[in-house]
């Protein structure tokens, strides 16, 4: 059940006090502003690109399925998948540091003039730790945040680019060794490991629903381990 209004407020001002430390980014999407997309039943790989829905013409060409993503932010502030180029033929590992390595030099120019952004500051530090029965274990270095606002759009951004690695269902944040709660879009504080399911009112109405969400990168066992 969500919490009363008032609790709720405080939950999101503690959310502020005890992640300013540890990560930056750039703003909560106003739910008000989330597009609405007539053919939201249609798989995200197959819609038609001569007919782009209002969140395609931010993002560009649909990512096809079976392929790693990284996430940027659209014009409307929602998430979007971009292919990271590597295939799910290689290791977890591979796929999760390139994937942490994209997120942290930016959208690439030709993503740019597609209109996509990034709530991740160019001097964040983002490391890949372990990965352990479909967890994977990401470190963050402390940087500024210049509007703790973004964060979950921030964390939205690491969780649904890690997770579309071979065998990661599921991302812990840590600093200096111990585990970070992470902001949820709701406000609320998650304190347990976070799932893309968590994350999914971050997305496009085409790609928000629970079954599609499961599907966006490399669909893989969760039992599989790092080769």
């Amino acid at each position: 059940m969500p919490p009363a209004p008032s609790y709720a407020r405080r939950l999101a001002a503690a959310s502020v006090v005890v992640l300013a430390a540890v990560l930056a980014a750039c703003g909560l999407p106003d739910e008000q502003r989330t597009e609405i997309v007539d053919d939201s039943s249609v798989p995200y790989d197959l819609l038609d690109p001569g007919t782009p829905t209002p969140d395609d013409a931010d993002a560009g060409s649909a990512t096809p399925r079976q392929t790693p993503v990284v996430f940027w932010l659209s014009r409307h502030d929602l998430l979007t998948p971009s292919d990271v180029g590597l295939t799910c033929d290689e290791t977890p590992t591979a796929v999760v540091d390139a994937a942490l390595s994209a997120l942290v030099a930016a959208p690439s120019s030709s993503e740019r003039d597609a209109g996509l952004s990034s709530a991740i500051p160019s001097n964040a530090r983002l490391t890949l730790l372990d990965i352990t029965g479909g967890v994977a274990e990401v470190d963050l270095d402390p940087v500024t945040i210049a509007d703790a606002e973004r964060l979950p759009l921030a964390v939205g951004q690491v969780v649904l680019s890690v997770t579309s690695a071979p065998g990661v269902d599921a991302v812990r944040l840590v600093t200096s060794g111990q585990p970070v709660d992470l902001p949820l879009p709701s406000g609320a504080l998650a304190t347990r490991d976070v799932t893309p399911e968590d994350y999914a009112a971050l997305l496009p109405e085409r790609l928000a629903d629970g079954d599609v969400v499961r599907t966006i990168g490399c669909s893989s066992p969760s039992e599989m381990t790092d080769r």
